[in-house]
């Protein structure tokens, strides 16, 4: 049996493909990362199977399986002779999204359709080195996913939920994401005056191109410890969001990931739910009126009887913004039979900012960004904020910009 901790000694990598056409573009890609091509052969997974009962397994090995119908079996037949911390990536002609899934649950590296390229290949293997880097402290513990959804449109949800990140990236020494899920009337990267990225609508038309070089190239790193992504797609275009974008998603997002905060708009679809559905913490972002108080019930019964999930945390956001419409504190809890967890007093002058700087981090004396302190405590009990954040500058290109260098 191979030291399955030790993999100084195996080979780096293995391919077997029937095709001739394949077998030249996966040496050619074997030739360019420095490897001999003796080590792609002519056949299929079978082939492969037989070989390693006699052979070590390599680090990356890649097999081809004729269909969706014989994999399980022919899987199952290479997981005997195969160390288990071989990275596997499977090529076939199945196109079906249930296939791939199939995979991935199994625990299949990668699945790459059939013909294959070299663009295929090298992207299959960097996501392999990337992967290879993370360090087990990093995933000692499950992602947190936080969902922020407004009882009703305007409700100040995405504010909400820009302040929280910024506190949770500034003192938690945890990576954040950030993501904006409407694709057409996001406001993030508005708010923190970021180029709009087409990263969301190729995520939610194509969840299979997703994986952990797609995040990567998509998310903006404005600030210490923070990834956004957030899109502003034209009005006039449909986008055909399918049904497997979230679990997808929010999959590669928790990889990557220690804190994955969600602002959700309050005509979430089929989308925005199934997001809801997997968030550990769900926010519900109100105002003190009396149709903001009807739908937070409405969230609340959805949350609660519906998906048999702990109830929400209930924030009333712009308190006095118009303090002669407003329904007392006491009369809300009352409606929705519940306790308020924070109100935020209305401060446009705090919280209207556009630019890279985040409210709650340079205003973090002022009173009215407090609230937002204390939530993000409540869902972070460890996070320590009697200091003031050790490094505040930010990173890369923007903060050249702003340096004027």
């Amino acid at each position: 049996m191979e030291q399955k901790n030790d993999i100084s000694n195996k080979p780096k990598f293995f391919a077997f493909a029937q095709d001739g056409g394949d077998r030249d573009k996966i040496k050619e890609f074997a030739v360019a990362q420095g490897w001999s091509d003796s080590c792609v052969m002519q056949g299929d997974i079978e082939t492969a199977t037989e070989y390693f009962k006699d052979h070590a397994s390599p680090v990356l090995l890649l097999v081809e399986v004729p269909s969706a119908e014989t994999a399980p079996a022919l899987l199952d037949n290479l997981a005997n002779v195969c160390d288990p911390l071989t990275k596997v990536i499977i090529t076939g002609t199945v196109n079906e999204y249930s296939f791939y899934c199939w995979l991935m649950d199994i625990g299949v590296f990668s699945y790459l359709l059939r013909p294959l390229t070299r663009e295929m290949l090298e992207n299959a293997y960097k996501k392999s080195t990337i992967e290879a880097q993370v360090t087990p402290a990093a995933i000692s513990e499950p992602t947190k996913i936080i969902a922020v959804v407004g009882a009703r449109g305007g409700v100040g949800t995405s504010t909400i939920a820009l302040n929280l990140s910024g506190i949770l990236a500034e003192y938690s020494n945890k990576k954040i994401a950030l993501v904006d899920i409407d694709p057409h009337l996001g406001t993030l990267s508005l708010s923190l005056d970021l180029e709009p990225s087409r990263g969301l609508r190729d995520a939610l038309e194509k969840p299979e191109r997703i994986d952990q070089l797609f995040i990567d190239r998509v998310m903006s790193n404005p600030h210490k410890n923070l990834w956004v992504l957030s899109a502003e797609e034209p009005l006039k275009e449909n986008i055909n969001i399918s049904e497997y974008t979230a679990e997808a998603l929010l999959k590669e997002l928790s990889n990557k990931y220690e804190v994955v905060i969600l602002d959700i708009p309050s005509h979430m679809g089929h989308f925005g739910r199934e997001c809801l559905k997997k968030a550990n913490h769900i926010l519900i972002v109100a105002e003190l009126n009396l149709a903001s108080l009807r739908d937070t019930l409405r969230l609340s019964d959805l949350v609660v009887d519906t998906y048999k999930m702990a109830p929400p945390l209930v924030i009333i956001n712009r308190v006095g913004m118009a303090p002669k419409n407003e329904i007392s504190l006491a009369d809300f809890e009352k409606g929705i039979t519940t306790k308020i967890v924070e109100k935020i007093s209305y401060s446009p002058d705090v919280f209207m900012h556009i630019g890279i700087d985040i409210p709650s981090i340079t205003n973090a004396k002022n009173a009215v960004v407090k609230p937002i302190y204390s939530l993000a405590k409540h869902l972070l009990p460890k996070l320590s904020l009697d200091e003031e954040p050790k490094d505040k500058k930010l990173l890369g290109f923007m903060n050249k910009k702003k340096k004027g260098t």
